[in-house]
């Protein structure tokens, strides 16, 4: 971030809100072991793994902070110059958890979140890659599975990403909830894309159907 010039105001509420949980992640989170740590201190190689991923977590929020700025913005010089945030660190976290997943290849969280920020940069094959691995270290993962529905909905792979909600449907229908979000989002974006249709009409039918399930929130 050396260089990058932020204009006053939108440079105090980027601080101000560093530290608050994120707006647009729905993923794992702080990392959590599954179970108890032991009372004798991790293995080095471990211990380097959880801080990589705090590292890049704590990156994530910061770049969804700047993202939800840029898109509450009003003004185009505070909305480009968030978005230039949001976009670095994005780029600051693949790194923390790139070296996460080097120290300790098992922790399908820092593959969630590697593909998290792929998908936000952009990069939607890189970003399937990473979810596709998260999901052979835990095939139920539902975070993962969210997220990769929404990376077939950005590259219009729309039969996967409807199979992707069925199948959280049954695991974890928050999480489902929080996809049919990304859907409907999706529809209205596209409204004038006539082969759409009938997706639309799915998505329209689904959130008919289950109007009264409720999002899960960020960990």
């Amino acid at each position: 971030m050396s260089g990058l010039r932020i204009i006053p105001p939108l440079a105090a509420l980027l601080w101000l809100t560093t530290a608050a949980a994120p707006v647009n992640a729905d993923g794992p989170g702080a990392y959590r072991p599954a179970k108890p740590r032991p009372a004798l201190p991790a293995p080095l190689s471990e211990q380097s793994a959880i801080d990589a991923y705090t590292l890049g977590y704590a990156a994530i929020q910061r770049a969804d902070h700047s993202q939800a700025l840029a898109e509450a913005s009003s003004s185009d010089a505070e909305k480009e110059e968030a978005q230039r945030a949001a976009r670095g660190f994005y780029k600051e976290s693949l790194g923390h958890f790139q070296e996460a997943i080097r120290l300790d290849g098992s922790m399908h969280e820092a593959y969630t979140y590697l593909g998290y920020a792929h998908r936000k940069l952009g990069n939607h094959a890189e970003a399937l890659a990473a979810y596709e691995q998260a999901l052979r270290i835990f095939p139920d993962y539902p975070h993962a599975i969210e997220y990769q529905g929404q990376a077939y909905l950005g590259m219009k792979r729309l039969e996967e990403a409807r199979f992707n909600y069925l199948r959280l449907y049954a695991l974890n229908k928050g999480q489902a909830a929080k996809l049919l979000q990304a859907m409907r989002a999706w529809v209205e974006a596209h409204r004038s894309e006539a082969e759409t249709n009938d997706f639309a009409e799915w998505v329209a039918r689904r959130s008919e159907i289950t109007r009264g399930d409720v999002p899960s929130s960020s960990w």
